[in-house]
């Protein structure tokens, strides 16, 4: 456990120093829980999605993937660098890598998790409009753990197998997806057969298993409720998770083999 808590203090360090990590994981959130709100004003209110019950959970479930492509950038120049290669004649293992860029990254979503959440209530005070309560907030941030922790051993998984000028190429495909598949922007649920389909990703339930627990109003006027989308949408997010962090271990070791 020491040791991981010094190659994290490292990471930490590292990450720090990379103004990226404060244009995307800090600044871009923010300014787009912004920019929706004004849109929203200026359309009469007549986006649910950018409500701040309905924005919130997607602003957490679209800005956890920035989480991954700063994950993915520096396990990548650490690989290119050839400073892994050098620890890997320490004696930690492959799982004290793994678990020290972890952790790093998961301190970072859950950063983003509270700078989200107060920018969202210093909007609420501001424009008048409805946020949700503190158990409610509290509620969202453990249902979209799992998506942050996909994201952290996805984003270990591209550094591992990417360099550091295609990792940034993967993950924005991720962010993407999370965006336009996550229903993030989109109303999604007036859209038929491509909702069904985002359905079996695990972005949408994410975001929807969120609203639900805000208790946001959909396009259609309705309000979210656990219903058979909400309760199947956990499967999704659960194999998501499962499978990246399966990977991520593996892949890992083997390259760690590898270069050894």
């Amino acid at each position: 456990m020491n040791k991981i808590l010094i190659f994290s203090k490292r990471n930490l360090k590292e990450l720090l120093r990379d103004p990226l990590i404060y244009i995307f994981c800090i600044g871009f959130p923010f300014i787009m829980l912004v920019l929706f709100q004004v849109i929203n004003k200026y359309t009469g209110g007549k986006t649910p999605m950018f409500e701040l019950r309905s924005l919130l959970p997607a602003m957490l479930a679209f800005s956890y993937t920035f989480v991954m492509l700063i994950t993915a950038l520096n396990i990548s120049k650490d690989r290119q660098t050839s400073f892994l290669k050098r620890l890997y004649t320490s004696p930690m293992k492959s799982h004290d890598f793994i678990f020290g860029y972890a952790l790093v990254s998961v301190l970072i979503g859950i950063a983003q998790t509270i700078i989200c959440v107060l920018s969202g209530f210093i909007i609420s005070l501001i424009t008048q409009a409805d946020f949700p309560s503190f158990g409610e907030i509290l509620l969202l941030s453990v249902s979209q753990f799992p998506i942050l922790l996909a994201n952290v051993f996805l984003g270990i998984l591209f550094g591992t197998i990417f360099n550091d000028k295609s990792a940034p190429g993967v993950c924005s495909i991720f962010i993407n997806f999370a965006g336009i598949l996550g229903g993030c922007w989109m109303p999604l649920e007036s859209m038929g057969n491509f909702e069904t389909f985002c359905r079996f990703l695990p972005y949408y339930p994410s975001v929807y298993l969120g609203r639900v627990i805000t208790h946001a109003t959909n396009n259609l006027g309705l309000v979210y409720t656990f219903d058979a989308t909400a309760a199947l949408g956990i499967i999704p997010i659960a194999l998501f998770t499962a499978v990246s962090i399966a990977l991520s271990f593996i892949v890992f070791k083997k390259n760690m083999t590898n270069d050894k």
